[in-house]
């Protein structure tokens, strides 16, 4: 789709997704980027997404770094100052001082919307207002001093990759998991029967895991364990001398019909991935570990009518030359305007904390824009918390920082739909049922 021979001007915030929408919108051939001292980053990174949706467009970024020109964006006489020696000089240059001109006044402070509103004689203004999903248009009626209202613009939908990338230096995801590429629908049939064995409380898979979780997790700096492939004496894996019940033994097979090559046992011994596991074990493992949780969260949305392109599936999300910043979003899911981050945890190993659990996404804080955070437990770790007495207090921890608790299918696509006010709805409704 072609580009419109239009200078479209946008003030960069902390938050550009409304900024990223109408440019997609307009589809702006020129974009002028008014950008205060303190949203460099956030410039350049609207910039990348810009220049990636947008190919062809020309984006100037107005900033100290480009214009040698300070700019705070919180003082009227100050806007008024950096719009005489900056922004006006700037479109009265060719090729731009031939092309219409429009203003996106949503970012920036009042104080730069009080000085740009008069600043130029522009052709028409664009507004998105909070909770809004479409983009309100002023055109100027007389001299400019008054506005008129004009048909209202669609805002097209973005992928929650791009909203992640307006808020990260890089964001990349792995290739698909090979259980998932190669085993689809047996992965899909056993995680739902993972999930509804946990709700009645399997004690052969609840042992099996916890089994796991304990070489996998708790052992994973064991140098012992930090191996290819694990040989251990049944003794070992189940700790104590019993030898594994049957029940264990046929959630076992059916984990290894996915990758018969990653699972063996005799009567002796079983033999599985280890802590340093090489690429063809690790799939199983990872499945096994939580993956088949997000498998299956991921099909519960699709069974909704959640669209696929709606959904980001383990995100990796990190700033430049800082490792430390790196995070893994497990679920991103943009819709309707609105973005949803969901973490999925599948199991709650022994000695692990329950505000690690809460702290993980909390820390996430604003980093991703204004997004409504959730967080998926599992059947197996709600019913280890609240077996410990300590359900109610990490419910009320989650909700004092403003994190959804879910644990059912009906409370995921709640969320998704709605919202923290979807999730009281539904449990509500559950309460009453």
């Amino acid at each position: 789709m072609s580009l419109h021979s239009l200078v479209y001007v946008c003030v960069v915030s902390g938050f550009n997704l409304p900024e990223l929408e109408s440019c997609l919108a307009r589809r702006p051939a020129q974009v002028l980027l008014v950008v205060s001292d303190a949203f460099q980053q956030q410039a350049a990174r609207l910039n990348g997404v810009l220049e990636q949706l947008l190919p062809g467009v020309q984006v100037r970024i107005l900033s100290h770094a480009t214009t040698g020109v300070a700019l705070q964006g919180d003082e009227v006489l100050e806007n008024q100052q950096w719009v005489q020696q900056v922004l006006l000089p700037c479109l009265n240059q060719p090729p731009l001082n031939a092309l219409p001109r429009a203003l996106n006044f949503t970012g920036g402070t009042k104080a730069m919307a009080a000085v740009l509103l008069h600043a130029h004689a522009w052709g028409f203004l664009d507004y998105k207002a909070l909770n809004h999903d479409a983009l309100q248009v002023l055109e100027p009626v007389g001299d400019g001093r008054t506005f008129a209202a004009a048909p209202a613009v669609a805002l097209p939908a973005v992928l929650p990759q791009f909203v992640a990338a307006l808020h990260a230096d890089q964001v990349s995801s792995d290739p698909p998991n090979r259980i998932l590429d190669q085993q689809p629908e047996a992965s899909l049939a056993l995680a739902r029967d993972i999930w509804q064995a946990q709700e009645h409380g399997c004690p052969h898979l609840r042992a099996l895991f916890q089994h796991l979780e304990r070489l996998w997790v708790l052992e994973h700096d064991n140098p012992t364990y930090r191996t290819r492939r694990l040989r251990l004496d049944w003794a070992e894996f189940l700790q104590g001398p019993e030898q594994p019940a049957a029940g264990l033994l046929r959630w076992l097979e059916r984990f290894r019909a996915l990758d018969p090559s990653a699972l063996d046992w005799n009567d002796q011994r079983i033999e599985l991935p280890g802590n340093r596991p090489d690429k063809t074990h690790r799939a199983l493992r990872q499945w096994i570990s939580g993956l088949w949780l997000e498998q299956l969260a991921y099909h519960w949305l699709l069974e909704a009518d959640i669209a696929p392109d709606a959904i980001a599936r383990n995100l990796k999300c990190g700033q430049r030359q800082d490792s430390a910043s790196q995070r893994e979003l497990d679920l991103l899911v943009h819709r309707q305007g609105k973005t949803r981050l969901v973490e999925i945890k599948a199991g709650y190993p022994p000695g692990l904390s329950p505000g690690t659990l809460e702290s993980q996404l909390s820390s996430i804080g604003s980093r991703f824009g204004r997004t409504e955070k959730a967080l998926l437990l599992g059947p197996q770790p709600r019913q280890l918390l609240m077996e410990g007495k300590r359900w109610d207090t990490f419910a009320l921890r989650c909700e004092a920082s403003g994190i959804c608790l879910l644990h059912s299918r009906a409370m995921l696509v709640a969320f998704i739909c709605n919202g923290a006010a979807g999730v009281r709805k539904e449990a509500g409704n559950a309460g009453e049922n």
